[in-house]
């Protein structure tokens, strides 16, 4: 890989994690990006597909 690609790929990075950083909302207000709560948004919204899929 080029240094080029690589820096493409590190700006690409850094931009989704800046835009998880703002989903991260909680009541409306934007909190601080924590892996933790990350996580927890992932597990959560598996479950709810889950259960959607099961009902169908």
């Amino acid at each position: 890989m080029n240094e080029l690609s690589q820096i493409r790929e590190k700006i690409t990075r850094a931009k989704r994690l800046y835009e998880a950083q703002i989903l991260a909302t909680k009541n409306g207000e934007v909190t601080p990006y924590r892996r933790s709560v990350f996580e927890e948004r992932i597990n959560q919204a598996q479950k709810e597909i889950k259960l959607r899929d099961s009902k169908n």
